[in-house]
């Protein structure tokens, strides 16, 4: 049985669709913690030390900020049973790697700021953190620009047996990170689409690990946006229609003067 992550509310214009798309939870099979923030949700796995997904909205308000990137790692002091810290990352030759992009936040110092709790990092090699997954994180803020509102989860794929680093926790170290989105166009209609990205396989053209969002609930057992009535939630997460997404699309933060 697919576990439930639910997306009511994440699109708040969604509403005038009378669908009630409500923030993420799972189910107590899967073992986590669901954390609740202003700017985002996630679910805190604490076998793994990591997060199972992160959940966020993103518009072009969100992207024409000026507050600069705090660098403020900490341990996240709502997970019950201790999150990872800084230190357990101390000479692995891993980067702390974001799930929500601090660049999404500079709308706002203290949603920067919670972006670098240790429960939004994961065990990133540095090629892959500020290389492939850097480029599709500034696409999507493109797209965040060029289209009405888009709606996030992002998240490592967690399986048995994945590498571990650590100094006081034992954190797994993914292989694999998958992003899903819905997007909602000016007109009010709604496309889908999901990426998964090996940290090993560097295709240099984006499109290339594009992915229906049935597909990326197939491999992670994760059930995105079900809360959509049936049929709009099986034509957005079954199509992968590459020609209604702009990966030409380039992103530059505005000049700022702070």
């Amino acid at each position: 049985m697919k576990l439930k992550v639910l997306l009511a509310g994440l699109l708040i214009p969604l509403c005038s669709l009378a669908e009630d798309l409500s923030r993420p939870y799972a189910n107590p099979i899967l073992n986590h913690q669901v954390i609740k923030r202003d700017h985002y949700e996630l679910s805190y796995n604490n076998e793994h030390e990591i997060a199972n997904w992160v959940s966020y909205d993103l518009n072009p308000s969100h992207l024409k900020g000026c507050v600069p990137r705090s660098d403020s790692f900490r341990l996240d002091p709502l997970v019950l049973e201790g999150s990872s810290t800084p230190a357990d990352y101390k000479d692995s030759g891993f980067d702390r790697g974001h799930l929500l992009p601090a660049g999404d936040m500079k709308f706002d110092r203290e949603a920067m700021r919670n972006t670098f709790f240790m429960s939004n990092m994961t065990p990133q090699p540095p090629k892959f953190n500020r290389g492939r997954w850097s480029s599709l994180e500034n696409l999507i803020r493109a797209w965040g620009l060029k289209y009405k509102n888009l709606a996030i989860v992002t998240g490592p794929v967690i399986s048995e047996n994945l590498p571990q680093i650590g100094v006081f926790n034992k954190i797994s170290v993914p292989r694999e990170y998958f992003k899903v989105i819905i997007r909602e166009n000016l007109d009010g209609t709604l496309n889908g689409l999901g990426f998964l990205m090996s940290t090993d396989v560097p295709f240099t053209n984006l499109a290339a690990y594009a992915l229906t969002i049935n597909q990326i609930e197939e491999l992670t057992g994760l059930d995105f946006f079900n809360s959509l009535r049936d049929d709009i939630e099986e034509d957005l997460e079954s199509e992968i229609q590459l020609e209604n997404w702009d990966f030409a699309a380039k992103f530059n933060y505005l000049p700022c003067s702070i």
